[in-house]
């Protein structure tokens, strides 16, 4: 059955507006069509993931309209030599202006290399996704989770598995797992490896929003 759920979803292009965001479904499926790469670039490797950004190029518009557009067009996850889930973004209302000069939107590429080891089964307190948080798609081994981080907001993670995380507005966040805690600025974009019940408290003035890739192993 799990594989069968697995290639149900292989190659399907599922859409996504996060809380009213500025464009609708029907707009981000024209502009994934109207989009061209034009390179694919290495972000970083570890055991389990191998994560690389597809550098894409819009078609011209106005500028109010090319501002509007998201930094961010989708996540793509490969797993066991297939694809299993493709989803576009939309960046959370009320975040920070996107567009700046030199952004380059793309696209994040995840390929599963091997499946993380189980979790503790109880998880660690404060490190669950916003209550808000959807989880919009759930294939064999692994789900995506949309999530919005409110500023000052204590509570909150990505989760008690392991994740690719990858930000879709600017901000600045603090990141704590197993008694390290370190701040950092991220920007629309960046896609990281947070291990298992990673705290994530963003201590920005807006809303950063998230794609929470989970590895939910075995």
């Amino acid at each position: 059955m799990a594989r069968e759920r697995l290639r149900s979803v292989a190659g399907v292009v599922a859409v996504l507006t996060l809380a009213g965001g500025a464009l609708g479904a029907e707009r981000l499926a024209d502009l994934m069509k109207a989009t061209r790469t034009v390179a694919e670039i290495p972000a970083f490797e570890n055991d389990y993931v191998r994560v690389s950004y597809a550098l894409l190029e819009y078609p011209p518009a106005e500028r109010r309209v090319a501002e509007s557009r998201p930094v961010v067009l989708y996540v793509r996850v490969k797993a066991e030599g297939r694809f299993v889930n493709t989803r576009l973004l939309d960046p959370p209302r009320a975040s920070r202006p996107l567009w700046q000069p030199g952004v380059v939107p793309r696209g994040v590429h995840i390929e599963v290399l091997k499946w993380p080891p189980a979790p503790p089964a109880l998880g660690e307190p404060g490190t669950d996704p916003p209550s808000d948080a959807l989880e919009e798609e759930h294939w064999e081994a692994g789900r995506l989770v949309m999530a919005t981080f409110r500023p000052q907001d204590y509570a909150v993670g990505t989760g008690r598995f392991p994740s690719v995380t990858t930000f879709l507005s600017e901000g600045v966040v603090e990141v704590w797992n197993r008694g390290l805690r370190r701040r950092m600025g991220v920007q629309a974009g960046d896609a990281f490896w947070f291990e298992a019940a990673t705290r994530i408290t963003n201590i920005d003035d807006y809303p950063i929003g998230a794609a929470i890739v989970q590895l939910t192993s075995r």
